[in-house]
């Protein structure tokens, strides 16, 4: 008596869907530019010190990971309902990488020639809201000031960003959206088992 496998039940090594992950990440690109631009015009008018920090938590990284997991286990769904770890890597990845940079290209275009007023207004904003934040809680002044210097350096630097500056910048949001792949990766992986067959 031998063992043989079932030849159309082996692991199941689904391939990349590349034109899916091209068609999610694009979509995921437009939904993250535009969660960007809401969080924006949003702050600029938010007096709340904790919801000016918090928004961007909650609104780009909330909303975003949870479209990120939607669209990763639709990807998976595409590709037969199962992958194993290394296609569901490359096929995340993929998405994820083409809707940071349609993300990147969109909000430099829209914050530096479409809208540049906007960026300069959330800032200041921020300024004023954390000035106040800080008095009211009687942080030390030395505190105080070490912060507004921060803050006044990044509106002293709108306008002025380098495509250096945005490539380098583009380069570390990448490296965390690798490692946010490798966990979707993991969540979804999703693999047919192995089912013998005995001959005589």
């Amino acid at each position: 008596m031998a063992d043989s496998i079932n030849e159309s039940n082996i692991g199941f090594d689904a391939v990349i869907d590349k034109k899916k992950s091209i068609i999610y990440g694009a979509v995921l690109g437009i939904i993250s530019f535009s969660l960007g631009l809401a969080v924006l015009f949003v702050v600029k008018d938010l007096n709340s010190f904790w919801g000016v920090m918090s928004m961007s938590f909650i609104v780009s990284i909330g909303v975003y990971a949870i479209v990120s997991a939607i669209f990763a286990f639709s990807l998976r769904k595409s590709n037969g309902g199962y992958w194993n770890f290394s296609i569901a890597l490359k096929s995340i990845f993929m998405m994820l990488a083409l809707a940071t940079v349609i993300s990147t290209i969109g909000t430099q275009i829209y914050v530096n020639y479409i809208n540049p007023a906007l960026q300069e207004k959330v800032v200041t904003h921020t300024i004023n809201v954390t000035i106040e934040y800080m008095e009211k809680n009687n942080i030390p002044d030395n505190i105080i000031d070490e912060k507004i210097a921060e803050l006044e350096k990044q509106v002293d630097s709108i306008g002025k960003i380098t495509v250096g500056q945005i490539l380098k910048g583009l380069a570390i949001t990448l490296m965390f959206q690798f490692v946010f792949a490798l966990l979707l990766s993991a969540l979804t992986k999703r693999e047919r088992l192995l089912i013998k067959q005995d001959q005589n």
